[in-house]
């Protein structure tokens, strides 16, 4: 691993073709000076007297621990801006000293949901305003509204002949996000990840301003959590029983380390296909097991494997196991899954073809139906919402209830039929959220070297991606939001935050900023966004993140990279 000392002599190397304050994601309002303060070594933060007595013990606790990550910020990180000889003055008046950061709530929201106020406002003038001492504000809403405008101003922050130093004052910032729904999924099924690399995954993602992580906790290759109703299911399913699960104790911690960092966590357990894990303890309820050689007959991938939805018994299994998974999650949404479901697999299965010969009228897609609706029957007793892959009402046309949302993966005519239909969305197309592909084909004998989602998604796919895209103001208000995808066939803790760093911060400035500009231009992989984004990644490289370089130095340097006719 690269040392500090040493990266941070390669970026006092780097000469980068634009000023600093890089932020990102871009707020949607931001006019700054040319004036360089430098911060206290005693900087504090403060919160407003109605602050204070309007928030509740929870509230306090996650402002309070927002406000410790800061201030250690502050103290630990000594990144060095890649232009510090040209932007930076010899030296600052001492009346240039930002002593405070004053915080103002309005309103006492300690629980996460599906469209929070988020909305943040960040004053930092250039001259004294409190008492001869130089005070910046940060006011919201809610206390997520800070955490958000906490992370800015971290941005806004540099390191500079040993000062930490604040350039471009004054600093006005009014900022909100365009989607509400800004997540990451990562699958923990098909390689297992350490409740740590969550953990750490969910810090960079707040600093980025991610609000959601989609936890594909199980699929078919192995089933990681810890049931206390069915607990054969991840001492058979999953990698190894003692050190590759996650218990619910594990799965609190997650919920709240995230929900101090301003992320809901969205459980997904996929259902019906992707279960072969289920057929290691409970193989009665399956059907098509690990076919081989001709697994591609009834799967998508290695193994084969799913719930047969004419047996009694697979729906005594989901009402006693679905309202122990539902409570391990705090979050009013779930994800039932529903993709790739393999009709050939039911269709050879005797069992329901005995059923659909007993029932008349009766169809292997009625059949589905009535899966899926027994299935959301169990998580709406549970109080929860929800959620499915587009297949549902796409490929199979189900009447789900209105308020359940559909997960579209695909194309943008996908996500309009959908909304056409009424429901809501989260957006994500595989042609350029998928950060899996582009690394070669994973099974074994498969000498071609392309995966199924060709090509790599460089930074500039994700970014030139726009959710809304040909939808009529209407149907964009059913656009939530959306969500970049890790799957993780070639991705374990070795390479994990290779493969999402800073690719995925690409999507979370289209989910934070939207998809265009103040002139209602449609956003581009520019010099301006090129710029931001370099320097943002050598600042989250400068934090420990191990995110992979945007472009060799040289480029970094001349801005003399581009292409002559991009298309």
């Amino acid at each position: 691993m690269i040392s500090k000392f040493i990266f941070q002599l390669i970026i006092l190397l780097l000469y980068t073709r634009t000023c600093v304050n890089a932020l990102w994601p871009l707020p949607q309002y931001w006019v700054k000076g040319s004036k360089t303060l430098s911060i206290s070594p005693d900087f504090s933060i403060k919160q407003t007297s109605e602050t204070r007595s309007i928030l509740n013990s929870h509230t306090k606790e996650i402002l309070k621990s927002a406000e410790d990550r800061l201030l250690n910020l502050l103290t630990s990180e000594q990144y060095v801006s890649p232009n510090v000889k040209s932007i930076f003055p010899k030296s600052i008046d001492k009346s240039n000293t930002l002593c405070f950061l004053k915080i103002s709530i309005a309103t006492n929201v300690s629980e996460l949901d599906l469209g929070i106020d988020e909305s943040y406002e960040l004053i930092i003038p250039d001259s004294k305003n409190d008492d001869y001492q130089l005070t910046a504000y940060l006011k919201a809403q809610t206390v997520f509204g800070v955490l958000h405008g906490f992370n800015s101003f971290s941005q806004l922050l540099y390191y500079n002949r040993s000062k930490l130093l604040l350039p471009f004052a004054p600093h006005d910032i009014k900022d909100f996000p365009r989607f509400s729904h800004r997540g990451l999924l990562l699958d923990t099924s098909r390689n297992y990840f350490p409740i740590n690399d969550i953990l750490t995954t969910l810090n960079i993602m707040s600093w980025n301003k991610f609000n959601v992580f989609h936890w594909h906790i199980t699929d078919s290759p192995s089933w990681p959590v810890v049931s206390e109703v069915y607990p054969e299911l991840s001492n058979k399913g999953s990698y190894d029983p003692k050190y590759m699960i996650y218990t619910k104790d594990d799965i609190k911690k997650v919920i709240e380390y995230a929900k101090f960092r301003g992320i809901r966590i969205i459980p997904e357990f996929d259902m019906p296909g992707h279960t072969h894990s289920i057929a290691e303890s409970m193989p009665e309820i399956m059907t098509c097991i690990n076919k081989q050689p001709n697994w591609t007959t009834f799967a998508n991938e290695p193994p084969s494997g799913q719930l047969n939805p004419a047996l009694p018994e697979t729906y005594t299994f989901l009402h006693k196991l679905l309202p122990e998974l539902t409570s391990y999650f705090v979050d009013k949404y779930y994800h039932s899954g529903g993709d790739e479901v393999n009709l050939n697999c039911w269709n050879s299965t005797p069992s329901i073809n005995e059923y659909l010969s007993q029932n008349p009228g009766f169809s292997i897609e009625t059949l589905l139906a009535k899966f899926i609706n027994e299935t959301h029957g169990i998580v709406r007793k549970s109080k929860k919402i929800p959620i499915v892959w587009q297949e549902m009402v796409v490929d199979h046309k189900l009447p789900l209830n209105n308020d359940t949302i559909i997960q579209v993966w695909t194309t943008k005519e996908i996500t309009k039929e959908v909304v056409s239909k009424g429901y809501r969305v989260i957006t994500g197309s595989s042609d350029f959220w998928y950060l899996d592909c582009g690394h070669g084909a994973w099974l074994g004998n498969d000498v071609n070297g392309n995966s199924w989602c060709d090509p790599y998604k460089t930074w500039q796919k994700i970014y030139s991606y726009n959710p809304i895209d040909g939808l009529t103001d209407e149907e964009t208000k059913l656009v939530l939001g959306g969500e970049v995808h890790l799957w993780t066939e070639q991705t374990d803790p070795t390479n994990l935050e290779n493969l999402l760093w800073p690719r995925a911060s690409a999507a979370a400035e289209v989910l934070w900023s939207g998809p265009y500009d103040t002139s209602k231009k449609i956003r581009t992989p520019d010099k301006d966004a090129l710029a931001r984004l370099t320097d943002w990644r050598f600042r989250m490289v400068d934090r420990g993140v191990n995110a992979i370089p945007l472009q060799p130095l040289w480029c970094a340097r001349t801005g003399m990279c581009d292409v002559l006719n991009p298309k």
